[in-house]
């Protein structure tokens, strides 16, 4: 996922350069437990994608089924 985001963010002609993978999984640990203990779901899924010209992550709940 840290590549696929790089690539679109490069992609979109974003500057790279102090992101780090260390800095990016703290981001999405950090923004999956405050997701989970929000909606109590059992895990997060994100996906990359491109919101107004530049790269941006979707968290989204997974759910028991």
């Amino acid at each position: 996922m840290f590549d696929q985001f790089i690539a679109l963010k490069k992609s979109c002609n974003e500057q790279t350069s102090g992101l780090t993978y260390e800095k990016f999984t703290e981001k999405l640990i950090k923004n999956r437990d405050d997701l989970m203990s929000k909606t109590g779901c059992r895990d997060v899924r994100f996906t990359v994608y491109v919101k107004d010209g530049k790269a941006a992550l979707k968290a989204t709940p997974v759910k028991d089924e």
